[in-house]
């Protein structure tokens, strides 16, 4: 069976380290660095576990052609990808780590422009016996192209509140 993750690509990075002080100048603790891991975030994410449980599985994304889509490229090596151009800067949200607490998270990228469905996409989409729709409000699964193939095939739709 082939399953097909079809959605919002983005690069999560945690910045791992702890916490012994206080920054001097307010009342925010001071992560001293340890360690940094990067990882696919969003649909990237649910294609990479599928993938390392064995799944017969193709990411279906749009990735920007900037250093963090570059770096999310990387990341996603192991995984087969369909992966279209994006006009908006690759997404990513970096957490900031103590031990097991998150203590600030930083988003940088996304913005306006919606990503268009390549024919290539698309035909990756016929060919799945499932679909994962993983929504992050992006843009990609608005295009009524894709929702036209989308409509053909059985579907899980993981709805983001600004998604369709």
């Amino acid at each position: 069976m082939k399953l097909v993750v079809v959605g919002d690509s983005l690069l999560d990075v945690d910045v791992l380290g702890t916490v012994e002080r206080l920054c001097p100048d307010a009342p925010a603790p001071v992560l001293d660095v340890e360690e940094e891991r990067a990882r696919p975030g969003g649909a990237g994410l649910a294609a990479a576990l599928a993938a390392a449980d064995g799944i017969d599985v193709t990411l279906v994304s749009a990735v920007a052609d900037d250093e963090d889509g570059q770096r999310l490229r990387a990341e996603l090596a192991r995984v087969p990808c369909v992966l279209g151009p994006s006009p908006a800067p690759t997404p990513v949200k970096t957490r900031l780590r103590a031990g097991d607490q998150s203590i600030a998270r930083l988003d940088r990228g996304g913005g306006p422009g919606a990503p268009q469905a390549t024919d290539d996409m698309l035909d990756a989409v016929l060919e799945a016996d499932y679909v994962l729709v993983s929504d992050y409000g992006r843009g990609l699964v608005r295009d009524e192209r894709l929702r036209g193939v989308l409509a053909r095939r059985p579907v899980v739709w993981d709805p983001h509140p600004r998604g369709p």
